[in-house]
């Protein structure tokens, strides 16, 4: 039990391995189990709800949106809800269920939380199993969507090419506009994946290990029928893979350390027939992918509190042949070599806890080049991220999860200082049984 317990609090905080990025998330039980499926097993009898990301730039919180905001999938977006259910003794494994605002993202490594992260609802079936020595998971997600109106018809229901200006001097700054932009073409996606998770015994302690791997395809297809012919503009057999790993070696008693592996790549190529002027046609490669793979040391003090150092290393690359979204093909590529990166949670009371995560990139740099005029813009500095999270549990079974919104640790409710803050940035909850 002191095992399991431990290994929950150290696969929680390491879910996205830079603490500011995990600490930042949904749920934080489902962050684990969308790209570990087999970890369903350690999470189950459970019903999580998720009010998304807020944009935190001040003033009084607007009106719900339907996802509508500047950047789809990271702002007043991302809301879900899900359950892991075994519903009687005899049940083979656990079932799981999440309803999501926006399509789940490949992989927890950079980059791939803004792709596809669009206005295309979706859902995540999950199913896993203790096999007796190894613990075995299946995913299957979906997003749908299409419209036709006087013979326009497209698939999903709002694609439209991406825009993007670059205005930033930041280099992640840089690269997370131009993933938001892309990103927020919607695709169709009808993915499918697996994991698998074992103990083994070594130095006198337990160790785990956790893989999964995922395929998902993505298409879209637009049609327009007038007089005199047709344009079809459309996906070719476009698709996303990933694989994600990583290991928990207990080093004492409370002490385990964790070595990550991500990898993600999407094939994003697309064509245009233009049955009026034929000189229009085109067919572009169009290529993401991107790594990550660092370790960290996590220790647990006093049975509850987390603290975690470690470091990482990470790319995304970007090749886009299809000249539309910046008006010229393009590649752009980031890099940080490494980010150190610390954690700690910390439970002053058993009903209330107090998380802070921050990560620190020794140097990051952002290159985007016009494959057109062979030009390049080089970024390069290193940024620094910092989040703030609390957690309260009411009544022993229900967990309530928010990160602060910086300016409003500072400035208080408008009784306090006459600002009206938003006072989170996010927001769930976790009902166990």
């Amino acid at each position: 039990m002191r095992h399991l317990r431990s290994l929950v609090l150290a696969g929680v905080a390491l879910a996205g391995l830079i603490p500011a990025g995990a600490f930042a998330s949904q749920a934080r039980i489902d962050v684990n189990v969308i790209h570990y499926p087999s970890t369903i097993v350690r999470y189950q009898n459970l019903v999580y709800g998720d009010l998304g990301i807020k944009n935190t730039d001040g003033g009084d919180l607007t009106d719900f949106e339907d996802n509508i905001g500047t950047v789809p999938g990271l702002e007043n977006s991302a809301r879900s809800m899900g359950a892991h259910l075994k519903l009687w003794k005899n049940m083979p494994g656990v079932l799981g269920v999440q309803l999501n605002e926006n399509a789940t993202p490949l992989s927890p490594a950079y980059g791939a939380d803004h792709w596809n992260r669009n206005r295309n609802e979706g859902v995540t079936l999950l199913w896993g199993h203790d096999f007796g020595g190894i613990t075995g998971g299946l995913q299957f997600n979906r997003t749908s969507s299409s419209t036709a109106t006087a013979g326009l018809t497209s698939t999903p229901a709002n694609w439209a090419p991406a825009a993007f200006s670059p205005t930033v001097t930041n280099s992640r700054a840089a690269m997370n506009s131009i993933n938001a932009a892309l990103g927020a073409e919607p695709w169709n996606t009808t993915g499918f994946g697996g994991g698998v998770s074992f103990d083994w015994d070594a130095y006198g302690r337990r160790h785990t290990a956790d893989i999964g791997v995922q395929y998902r395809t993505m298409s879209y297809e637009r049609e327009l029928v007038v007089p005199g012919g047709t344009i079809l503009n459309e996906s070719d057999g476009n698709y996303g893979i990933a694989l994600n790993a990583r290991t928990q070696f207990a080093t004492s008693d409370n002490t385990y350390l964790v070595p990550v592996f991500n990898y993600w790549s999407m094939n994003l190529d697309n064509r245009l027939v233009d049955g009026i002027t034929p000189g229009n046609d085109f067919e572009a490669a169009n290529d993401v992918s991107g790594w990550n793979m660092g370790v960290a040391e996590s220790w647990v003090l006093r049975e509850q509190d987390l603290l975690t150092l470690g470091f990482q290393f990470g790319q995304e690359d970007i090749e886009y042949n299809d000249a539309r979204p910046f008006g010229a093909p393009f590649s752009a590529t980031y890099t940080t070599t490494p980010a150190l990166f610390g954690a700690l949670e910390v439970h002053p009371m058993n009903w209330f806890h107090v998380r802070l995560g921050a990560s620190k990139a020794i140097v990051s740099k952002t290159e985007f080049s016009n494959l057109a005029s062979a030009t390049t813009t080089e970024l390069s500095d290193s940024p620094f991220g910092y989040t703030m999270g609390v957690g309260f549990r009411i009544g022993g079974r229900l967990d309530i999860d928010a990160v602060v919104n910086q300016d409003y640790a500072f400035t208080g409710s408008w009784l306090a200082s006459g600002n009206a803050e938003t006072p989170f940035s996010r927001l769930s909850a976790t009902y166990r049984f």
